[in-house]
């Protein structure tokens, strides 16, 4: 089975470096440079913010409700978890398809994890990991799905399986399933929340505008806490998955109770 996959970034130090720079850039800063004028690669991380998480967790689940309508094959809405051991970790989301389906991934990045499910093959990115994924989902904008990921222990190891719930209907999918190597040390009390083009870019001009929500994440059952963040266009191009970085303005927005946020982005700003 061929899956297709965004390539993975190396979020740990990465995200919260490009973060860093974001928030020391004084708000209205002019944008200098025309982003049509940055040439830039797939994939494209242009919206990103690490945050923290209940630790030890044996369950996280999340729902996502995006407002866009799917112009391409290639936005990705996505949380990435860290791993204790270095270089590794999981993501998974939601890539909508503009066919009324949509693709989604749950992929393990690092050495020694095991695929268990027909969903899944082995390598992540062109590197170590197991890269799951479907691309059938039935999908409508403004429809909300929950992607859960559940951890099992039993005498062969340490599983994780992924499933994703179209909320209006109720029907239940496995997205794959994977087997962390003897030894691991699971993951940590930090994420990462991102949003990707990771396909069709050439310049920084190809950053679109989306909205998009998030509800009910939580870890084994406790709601996670989400800070607002307002993010101004700069003429600070930066580099590699971070080229088109600040070339939008966006906004995250914290719901009012824990568990919750959207974003909203004007695309390529300039």
């Amino acid at each position: 089975m061929r899956i297709s996959s965004p390539k993975r970034a190396h979020l740990a130090a990465a995200a919260t470096a490009a973060l860093a720079l974001t928030l020391a850039v004084p708000p209205g800063a002019a944008q200098a440079v025309a982003p049509s004028s940055i040439p830039a690669d797939d994939p494209q991380h242009f919206i990103h913010f690490d945050f923290g998480l209940p630790g030890g967790f044996t369950e996280y689940v999340y729902s996502i409700k995006v407002e866009t309508a799917a112009a391409t094959d290639d936005i990705y809405y996505a949380h990435y978890l860290f791993g204790q051991d270095s270089d590794t970790g999981y993501y998974s989301g939601l890539q909508p398809h503009p066919n009324g389906l949509a693709g989604v991934r749950f992929s393990f990045f690092g050495k020694g994890a095991t695929p268990l499910d027909p969903n899944c093959a082995s390598g992540a990115d062109g590197g170590n990991g197991v890269t799951c994924g479907i691309d059938d989902l039935v999908y409508k904008v403004g429809r909300k799905y929950t992607i859960a990921t559940k951890k099992t222990v039993d005498t062969k190891g340490v599983s994780y399986a992924g499933t994703i719930k179209d909320d209006s209907t109720g029907k239940v999918r496995t997205i794959g399933a994977w087997r962390v190597p003897s030894g691991y040390a699971g993951f940590r009390n930090t994420a990462n929340a991102f949003i990707e083009k990771f396909a069709g870019i050439k310049t920084c001009a190809d950053i679109p505008a989306v909205k998009v929500s998030y509800s009910g994440v939580r870890a084994d059952g406790k709601p996670v806490a989400f800070k607002p963040i307002s993010h101004k266009a700069t003429d600070k191009p930066g580099s590699g998955i971070y080229t088109c970085d600040d070339v939008s303005d966006y906004t995250v927005s914290a719901a009012s109770t824990p568990g919750g946020y959207s974003v909203v982005s004007s695309g390529a700003t300039g």
